[in-house]
C-alpha cells in the first residue's frame, strides 16, 4: 500500500474521530442548557396558563415547548439550531402563531442593537410610528406604514419594549418572534409570549372595529373580492339619500396609498370635474392664529378644475369650513362619483360621518344641494 494512501486513511479516520468529538461536546452542552432552562420554561408556561413540553426529538436531541392561548390567539413557543456558525449549542428561542391580518400587512419590529436582525428579503421600509421611544430604540419596517401606525397601540408598543431581545416578524398571516441563545428569564419570556399575541391578534380588532362602524353607519362590510376595492381590503356599503356609498378601508389602486376613502356616486358634468388637493405644510405647526373658513380652505388646499366657478358656486361657506376643520388628503370629484380621502387609516365615526355629508352635498344634484 502507498505511503500517501495510508496517510489519507488516517487523516480520515482522524477528522471522523475529531467531528465525533465536536457533536458529542455539542450535545453535552445542549443537556446541560437544557437542564437549566427547562424549570424556567416550566414557570414562563405556568404564568400565561400554557402546557409545557420536553423530551428528545427524533435525533436524540433535548427539546422543550410551550402551547399557549392569549387573547384567543394560539401560540407555541420553542427552540431550534441557529442558522449561523455560532459556536457550541447555537440555539435560537422561536414563537410563532397564526395571525389574524385582513389586509395583509408585513411588519417587522426590532431593537436598534439587534443588526443582524434586519437582515434576509423583507417586504417592507422603514416606518417613523411617532412615539419617540420606540422610533429612537427600535427598528420598525412595514409593507403599509399608515396602517403600522395604526397596528402599533400604546399598550403594544409597551409590550414590544419589555420585550425588546427579541425580533417580531408579521408576514401575512404568520407571526414569528425570535431571539439568539435558548432563553433563561421566565418574565421575559412570558413579555415576548404576550407581546407576540398582541401583535397577532391586532388584525381582529381592525375587524371589530369596522363591523361596528357599519352597524352604526347602518351600512354592511364587504370583504376582499366583494368589497369595491381591492384583495385584502374591506368596504362598507351603504345607502344615503339614495344614492350608494362605500367607505374603502385599504389603498387607492394597486400603488396608492393607504388610507379610508369615501366615496358617493352622481351624475355630474365633464364641467363639474374637480381635484382639491392638500397643499404641503410649511413653517410652524398649526396653532390658534390659524385662519378659519374660506382662508383656511385657500391656505392648506389647492383647487384644480376645468370650471372653478362652477366649482366655487357648490363649495358653499359652511362646506369649506367643514372641509378646512376636517383636513381630509384630497376631495376628487368626476362624472361618476365624489371621493374624499384620508392621509391615514380612519375608522372614527364621528368623522366619517362628517366625510358622508361633506360628498353627499358635493354629489346633489344643484349647486346649492342639501348639507347638514
Amino acid at each position: 500500500m502507498e505511503p500517501i494512501f495510508v496517510l489519507l486513511v488516517i487523516s480520515a479516520y482522524a477528522g471522523i474521530a475529531v467531528a465525533g468529538q465536536v457533536q458529542e461536546g455539542a450535545r453535552r452542552a445542549a443537556e446541560a442548557r437544557w437542564k437549566i432552562a427547562r424549570p424556567i420554561w416550566e414557570r414562563a408556561a405556568a404564568l400565561v396558563g400554557g402546557e409545557f413540553k420536553s423530551g428528545p426529538d427524533k435525533w436524540g436531541a433535548p427539546r422543550m415547548q410551550i402551547s399557549a392561548v392569549i387573547e384567543n390567539v394560539a401560540l407555541l413557543v420553542d427552540h431550534d439550531i441557529d442558522d449561523d456558525d455560532v459556536p457550541v449549542a447555537p440555539y435560537h428561542t422561536r414563537i410563532t402563531s397564526t395571525a389574524r391580518n385582513p389586509s395583509g400587512l408585513w411588519l417587522r419590529v426590532h431593537e436598534q442593537r439587534l443588526r443582524r436582525a434586519s437582515g434576509g428579503a423583507f417586504r417592507a421600509r422603514q416606518v417613523d410610528v411617532g412615539d419617540p421611544a420606540l422610533d429612537g430604540a427600535f427598528v420598525v419596517k412595514a409593507s403599509i406604514p399608515a396602517l403600522a401606525r395604526w397596528w402599533l397601540t400604546p399598550p403594544l408598543r409597551e409590550a414590544l419594549r419589555a420585550a425588546a431581545d427579541y425580533q417580531l416578524t408579521l408576514e401575512s398571516h404568520r407571526l414569528t418572534a425570535v431571539r439568539a441563545g435558548l432563553e433563561d428569564d421566565a418574565e421575559r419570556l412570558v413579555s415576548a409570549i404576550r407581546a407576540a399575541a398582541l401583535v397577532a391578534g391586532r388584525g381582529q380588532a381592525f375587524k371589530k372595529e369596522l363591523r361596528a362602524l357599519s352597524q352604526a353607519l347602518g351600512g354592511r362590510l364587504l370583504y376582499g373580492a366583494g368589497a369595491a376595492s381591492s384583495e385584502r381590503e374591506m368596504t362598507i356599503e351603504l345607502e344615503h339619500r339614495s344614492r350608494l356609498l362605500t367607505v374603502e378601508f385599504g389603498r387607492g389602486g394597486k400603488k396608492g396609498a393607504f388610507g379610508t376613502r369615501v366615496r358617493v356616486a352622481r351624475a355630474g358634468s365633464p364641467a363639474e370635474r374637480f381635484t382639491l388637493r392638500r397643499r404641503p405644510r410649511r413653517g410652524s405647526a398649526r396653532g390658534a392664529n390659524d385662519p378659519s373658513g374660506d382662508d383656511a380652505l385657500r391656505r392648506a388646499y389647492e383647487l384644480l378644475a376645468d370650471a372653478p366657478d362652477r366649482v366655487a358656486q357648490r363649495l358653499g361657506d359652511e362646506l369649506r369650513r367643514e372641509i378646512a376643520a376636517l383636513r381630509p388628503a384630497a376631495v376628487v370629484g368626476d362624472e361618476a362619483a365624489v371621493t374624499l380621502a384620508f392621509g391615514q387609516l380612519e375608522t372614527g365615526r364621528d368623522r366619517i360621518e362628517r366625510a358622508i355629508a361633506i360628498v353627499s352635498a358635493l354629489a346633489a344634484p344643484s349647486p346649492h344641494g342639501p348639507y347638514r
